[in-house]
């Protein structure tokens, strides 16, 4: 066994560690499910987290104008994840687009970009750390560090079946993206409000029209774009968040990402 693969193996090993978990195998959706729930279920006792209230939002809308307002600066299509979609659109990341043909960020930037927007260093961290390990496996990124360009190869945490992105793409589609929301807004109450199960039962009715069996990873994906929508806080979702959001903008109301209550 070369000292590459095993370096891999071990950097995967101890990042796992971290949660209290071994990796024997990455595809297991018992293990792939704990890992998860595990990075996102901290306390806050470590003082990480931040409370997300409207003073918040209006000085990330006058920190990261590209984000709240149409501008020139379009969204990054090979990016599949909505919140670091978001992120990599405030310019956070463009030092290492520089230097760089895959858009490569170390896990420690991830976690502290993503703290602005309320999702503590713990949360957004360990998921960064799950990402980086599955990618290792596939030699589609470097020890510390997240392809944000390649979150498909993220073994044990990407899921084929997508709200904006079609079955085995690699990119953002515009009308898959533009049939999601469309079957979001026919299920919005005469307010614009979504509940939780409607996100859960449009995502449902995508992936068996897909043919592809909802993964744990992409249960959570609902999990967390309700909760950073406030709806943990408030019991629903605006649509016109969901819609902002799913195009890589800044959301009026922000929530923390986690579980949902």
């Amino acid at each position: 066994m070369s000292n590459r693969i095993l370096f891999i193996i071990c950097f995967c090993l101890s990042s796992a560690s971290v949660y209290g978990e071994n990796i024997t195998n990455f595809t297991d959706e018992r293990l792939e499910k704990s890992l998860i729930q595990n990075s996102i279920e901290s306390d806050c006792s470590s003082g990480n987290c931040i409370e997300a209230t409207e003073i918040l939002r209006e000085e990330l809308a006058v920190k990261y104008p590209s984000i709240d307002t149409d501008t020139e600066r379009a969204e990054n299509k090979k990016i599949l994840c909505p919140f670091l979609r978001m992120l990599e659109r405030t310019g956070m990341f463009d030092a290492e687009k520089k230097e760089q043909s895959a858009l490569t960020v170390s896990i420690i930037k991830i976690a502290k970009a993503a703290r602005e927007f309320s999702c503590s260093i713990v949360a957004c961290g360990g998921v960064a750390t799950i990402v980086s390990g599955g990618q290792l496996t596939q030699l589609s990124t470097h020890p510390g560090q997240v392809n944000l360009e390649a979150l498909h190869k993220a073994v044990g945490i990407a899921h084929e079946c997508g709200l904006t992105f079609a079955k085995n793409a690699t990119i953002i589609d515009d009308d898959t993206r533009a049939n999601t929301l469309a079957a979001l807004h026919r299920r919005a109450d005469g307010e614009g409000k979504l509940r939780f199960a409607d996100l859960q039962e449009v995502k449902q009715k995508i992936c068996d029209t897909q043919g592809v069996k909802i993964s744990s990873a992409g249960n959570l994906e609902i999990a967390l774009i309700y909760s950073f929508l406030g709806g943990n806080d408030r019991g629903f979702v605006d649509y016109s968040d969901v819609e902002r959001f799913l195009h890589a903008q800044l959301p009026e109301t922000i929530g923390k990402p986690g579980r949902v209550n």
